[in-house]
């Protein structure tokens, strides 16, 4: 049996806190005091996985680009 597993690319802020445990008010305020990268895509504002996992290692990326 083969069996796929898709990785996710990036992160809608609402998506955050089922994926991780913290509260949407956090994830809003560490975007609001850009300690994450954020991306604008079209209108979405998304979080690439990769800047999500330094952040959650305590690696802090910061700013929107």
């Amino acid at each position: 049996m083969i069996t796929t597993v898709t990785q996710k690319v990036s992160w809608r802020l609402k998506e955050l806190p089922a994926a991780t445990g913290l509260t949407m008010a956090f994830w809003r305020k560490v975007v609001r005091l850009k300690k994450i990268r954020t991306r604008k895509v079209g209108s979405a504002i998304v979080i690439l996985d990769s800047d999500l996992r330094e952040f959650l290692n305590g690696k802090e990326t910061g700013g929107e680009t």
